[in-house]
């Protein structure tokens, strides 16, 4: 995830070069163009990666909650079971 964000950072600074006229010091041919539209490209590409990264570890979370409270219920219904049966 670190990667992600680091990858992002400078992908921004590298757009806002660009469009600056910082980073390309020559006219802006087409060829600027497209180097500043693939980077806002890769620029939305990372922040979609983290978004899915995120949403991945939060629904893991929800997931493990989900597990130790089914296991928690398990258990509380074989102790019901077992008062029961005695």
């Amino acid at each position: 995830m670190l990667w992600w964000i680091l990858i992002l950072i400078v992908l921004v600074i590298l757009s806002f070069l660009s469009q600056l006229d910082v980073l390309f010091t020559m006219q802006m041919s087409p060829q600027a163009y497209l180097v500043t539209a693939i980077i806002n490209i890769l620029i939305l590409a990372c922040i979609v990666g983290v978004v899915f990264r995120i949403l991945k570890r939060t629904r893991r979370k929800e997931k493990e909650t989900l597990i130790l409270k089914v296991k928690e219920l398990e258990e509380k219904l074989k102790a019901k079971k077992e008062e029961n049966s005695s």
